[in-house]
């Protein structure tokens, strides 16, 4: 039996880049520990996975999907944790299909 499942590839940050969507410099990251909320951007990225160029699932929807702004890079007065919706993600994804076979 053939079965079909939607997958999307989310473009790594140097892509979202040229195509003028985004400039995350560090990255998208997911997590099912809601507590990086509240974690310095070193301990969030230690508790999280770095999804950009990855090929995700909807299972992700339910997780914390984030990056963050810093100091450095951008105009904040800190860290800035920045939250990303699974809506907004999809913008930045090519949506591919996955095809298996069963017994």
């Amino acid at each position: 039996m053939v079965k079909e499942k939607e997958l999307y590839r989310l473009y790594d940050e140097d892509k979202l880049y040229r195509k003028k969507q985004i400039d995350f410099l560090h990255g998208i990251w997911c997590t099912d520990n809601f507590e990086c909320r509240n974690m310095s951007m070193k301990e969030a990225f230690d508790n999280s996975e770095y999804i950009s160029g990855c090929v995700i699932d909807e299972s992700i929807k339910e997780c914390l999907i984030f990056t963050f702004f810093d100091s450095v890079n951008y105009s904040v007065d800190k860290d800035t944790f920045i939250e990303i919706s699974y809506e907004n993600l999809l913008e930045w994804c090519e949506k591919i299909n996955m095809v298996s076979f069963e017994k």
